[in-house]
């Protein structure tokens, strides 16, 4: 077998070279038949939360939201071309391969999603971990992900292997649905900052990352070396990425409200960029670094960005902005839809 190129993530920050873009196939869960989606529509807006209980049980493909979502990706792509950076796109799955997978009832009942590639995997260093989600919706995302691993992470310098999977009946009780007692990790809870790692955990119990999965990930990476922090969010809030963007070293873009316990002492003395809470639903910290002083910033018809865009220029931060409507009114922005695979704060290394 002919030898791949490294795979290797040490900073959010750091120059970007390679990275996998999501598709917009969705299914949305039958809010009929799913009790557990009315916590989980805390983590939305109001006008949002309207849009996916109108859309109980339909695709993206069925109500045309799939070529208005692509058009965004394609935009997005083009601006990671630009700076030469290598884009994968995971598979488009048909229906049918979903149903001989998952079956059609959890199909139905849980919907799926594949656009925010940030949160089945994690790429820290060299590590290439498939996660188990705490959301019911994410747990056929890795079925996209087979063809891609295949070939371009084996055979490569990565160690890959994924999370224990988990029995999800066995965390049901009387229709309510808790990722609590169990080891749940999703990508966009994860902040990789050399050898510090923050992992944030939602106290909304139907989706992200819990304190057990925060365990786990601490108990796999602290032997290489790295410093694992856990980091308690408000369970209006998906994940960490909707709250905390670490735009370069002693800049951050934050959401202090959100934050149960105060944002972590590893910030104190940054210059910090502050948005409200309804600017973090509209994922104004959910922008992406191309590298220390390029920065992909989107926007909406409710969030204009203009504000954290000025003071980004301000502190001599080049930014790119992008209309990302229809990503946003899911629940998900630009980190969201992307994961590196090759990202080094030393552009040479």
């Amino acid at each position: 077998m002919v030898s791949k190129p490294d795979i290797y993530v040490d900073f959010e920050y750091g120059h970007l070279k390679e990275v996998i873009v999501g598709v917009p196939l969705n299914i949305y869960p039958d809010i009929k038949m799913s009790s557990w989606i009315k916590e989980g529509l805390k983590i939305f807006p109001e006008s949002e939360q309207k849009k996916i209980i109108e859309r109980s049980g339909k695709s993206s493909m069925e109500i045309g939201k799939f070529e208005a979502t692509e058009k965004e990706n394609l935009e997005l792509i083009s601006i990671f071309q630009k700076y030469g950076i290598k884009v994968w796109r995971i598979e488009l799955l048909t229906k049918e391969r979903l149903v001989l997978n998952l079956g059609e009832e959890i199909i139905k009942n849980w919907g799926v999603s594949f656009q925010y590639s940030r949160d089945p995997i994690l790429v820290v260093g060299n590590n290439v971990i498939e996660l188990t989600p705490g959301s019911l919706f994410r747990i056929g995302d890795l079925l996209a992900y087979r063809k891609l691993f295949i070939e371009r992470v084996l055979g490569s310098n990565a160690l890959w292997f994924a999370m224990p999977k988990l029995d999800y009946s066995q965390m049901f009780e009387n229709g309510s649905y808790s990722k609590n007692g169990f080891p749940v990790l999703e990508g966009g809870d994860i902040h990789v900052l050399g050898k510090k790692i923050l992992v944030g955990t939602s106290l909304n119990p139907t989706v992200g990352s819990s304190e057990r999965g925060f365990i786990w990930l601490k108990s796999i990476l602290e032997p290489q070396g790295y410093d694992v922090e856990r980091v308690p969010i408000k369970d209006e809030f998906l994940h960490l990425d909707v709250v905390l963007s670490v735009v370069r070293p002693g800049l951050a873009v934050v959401c202090p409200e959100a934050f149960v316990d105060g944002l972590p002492s590893y910030f104190n003395g940054w210059k910090l960029i502050e948005v409200s809470k309804d600017e973090a639903q509209r994922l104004a910290t959910n922008g992406l670094p191309i590298d220390p002083d390029h920065y992909i910033l989107s926007y909406n018809e409710h969030y204009d960005g203009w504000r954290v865009q000025k003071a980004l220029e301000a502190e001599g931060v080049t930014v790119h902005r992008i209309a990302f409507d229809n990503h946003n009114e899911d629940g998900g922005s630009v980190r969201c839809s992307t994961h590196p695979l090759v990202r080094r704060l030393n552009a040479t290394a």
